[in-house]
């Protein structure tokens, strides 16, 4: 099974959230992604939507967050240079772990942390177009990553979120 169907495959049975909680706050940006994704499915959403709102995808609730990812996650592993990518891979721990995303990874099946696992890896091995020539920087960068999915496996070995 590829990364890609692994993905879906995990994450196709995560219901919807209810148009109440898509988002974390009444500010404008989180009315405008809530409009954006009311009534969606990580299935039919339209590249344009995921390319504009990328960048708040750290405004889903956690419930909203569980339920979208994949399509994210699909996303990125056909575009992997995007900022859906690189907005992607942050919100799944590369810009950190925090409360809120602990709370968020805590919805996640087995399947699903796995799934997260992969897609991780997929990323640890890619190349991008636009990687720095200087290899301690790429090199920085790969350690990061190799870190969130050592936390990861954590996550998926233990069945709960670790203490952060």
């Amino acid at each position: 099974m590829s990364v890609r169907e692994f993905i879906a495959t995990a994450f196709e049975e995560v219901p919807y959230p209810g148009d109440e909680q898509l988002a974390l706050h009444e500010c404008a940006r989180c009315r405008a992604l809530r409009d954006d994704l009311r009534g969606k499915s990580p299935q039919v959403l339209a590249d344009d939507v995921l390319e504009h709102n990328c960048g708040d995808l750290a405004l889903l609730s956690p419930v909203a967050f569980h339920h979208f990812v994949s399509a994210y996650m699909l996303y990125s592993l056909i575009h992997p240079d995007s900022e859906v990518a690189f907005f992607t891979c942050q919100n799944l721990g590369m810009g950190g772990f925090d409360v809120i995303d602990v709370e968020r990874f805590r919805l996640f099946s087995l399947q699903q942390r796995e799934a997260a696992i992969a897609f991780l890896e997929f990323f640890k091995s890619h190349e991008s177009e636009d990687d720095d020539p200087d290899i301690r920087e790429r090199q920085e960068n790969q350690n990061k990553i190799e870190i969130v999915i050592k936390l990861w496996k954590e996550l998926t070995l233990n069945e709960t979120p670790i203490p952060l």
